[in-house]
């Protein structure tokens, strides 16, 4: 059976869970991190000298990285429908998967730890000003490219979409000033409606520390 390990919160275990959701994947998760612990554990050691989440064992085979593991399941369960057959579609979904690892993530997870994660005495304004603008310019690109196009891919649904939906039920949930981006906006509203999507990313966040762990701990 599937094993993944990892708090069903956590932003690099999110994408996974809405992927083995979408496979409907026979699975079982181990709540790992954050508040619940155990990462530091010998046994977790040994399946990931990082001690990070998420890490799987499927059969035996041991996986970490949170895109790589996505890019593994949708290939192994999902050849043909969330991973291309066509080697260049299955690039470029790994392209976009790529950009919102080197992009999108490192600006809007600064926002996320200050306004959620942070205590509101310890903000810093600047960082969540400057972190923001820097989303939004890269998002832009994004917004330019669904021109035309229902999902990353364009008519259909892969795992190109995955990373990149994961992370904008943040986006379009923080207390943040965004622009008009009608594209992103509809893409998004067509993921809203996935049940694997409802169930796996659409996770309330609250907005101080203490609401973050009461809702992670409610959420096990």
């Amino acid at each position: 059976m599937l094993e993944i390990f990892g708090r069903k919160n956590s932003s690099n275990v999110i994408p996974v869970m809405w992927t083995v959701g979408e496979l409907g994947l026979e699975h079982q998760r181990h709540n790992i991190g954050g508040s619940f612990g155990g990462d530091d554990s010998e046994e977790f050691r040994k399946l990931n000298p990082n001690q990070l989440i998420p890490t799987i064992r499927d059969n035996g085979f041991v996986l970490w990285e949170s895109i790589a593991i996505t890019r593994y399941l949708s290939r192994q369960y999902g050849m043909g429908t969330l991973c291309p057959d066509d080697p260049q579609q299955a690039a470029l979904a790994d392209q976009w998967m790529d950009w919102y690892k080197s992009n999108i993530t490192p600006n809007l997870m600064k926002v996320f730890r200050n306004l959620v994660r942070t205590p509101k005495s310890d903000q810093d304004p600047v960082i969540i000003e400057q972190s923001t603008v820097a989303t939004i310019n890269h998002l832009r690109v994004l917004e330019q490219h669904l021109q035309g196009r229902s999902y990353i891919l364009g008519d259909g649904f892969s795992m190109g979409d995955i990373p990149l939906g994961a992370i904008m039920y943040k986006f379009f949930n923080l207390d943040i000033e965004r622009p008009s981006l009608p594209n992103i906006e509809a893409w998004y509203a067509r993921l809203c409606e996935r049940p694997a999507y409802q169930t796996h990313a659409m996770i309330a966040f609250g907005s101080s520390p203490q609401e973050w762990l009461e809702l992670e701990k409610a959420g096990a």
